[in-house]
């Protein structure tokens, strides 16, 4: 069986225990979709990223609701993962002009910077009616 796309929706409270199963469940869709283990690991650091993110500064820390998305088509797979924390304001990090110091991104925006590197394309908006989205695409054309 090979999944094309894979849904979830949960409340994730901010404790190894749930976000540890949260990422068990999107990664085992994951290895449903690809075999590359190339990939794989892109889309796995991607969503650790996301989801701590999303617990540490879209939540505080606290628990909160994460809608977590991955699409397979022939060209590429699309992750998406949304909160509805705090949000912010994406043009706060250049991620475009940003070094590689640790002055540089002043201690925040690291995460995205790692995510933008492994993917070939990030987008971050508003998400309605609160809250973040953050989408990348990884391109298959490699494999």
């Amino acid at each position: 069986m090979q999944i094309l796309n894979f849904k979830l929706d949960a409340y994730v409270p901010f404790e190894n225990e749930s976000i540890e199963s949260f990422l068990v469940l999107c990664e085992n869709a994951i290895n449903k979709m690809i075999s590359d283990e190339h990939t794989i690991f892109k889309l796995k650091s991607a969503i650790h990223e996301l989801l701590i993110n999303s617990l540490e500064h879209g939540y505080k820390r606290e628990g909160g609701k994460i809608h977590f998305y991955v699409e397979k088509n022939d060209k590429n797979i699309t992750l998406e993962i949304a909160d509805e924390g705090s949000g912010f304001d994406p043009q706060m990090i250049d991620l475009e002009n940003t070094g590689t110091d640790l002055n540089s991104i002043n201690r925040r925006g690291w995460g995205l910077l790692i995510i933008k590197k492994l993917s070939d394309s990030m987008e971050i908006t508003p998400n309605t009616p609160k809250g973040t989205k953050i989408n990348v695409v990884i391109s298959l054309s490699d494999l």
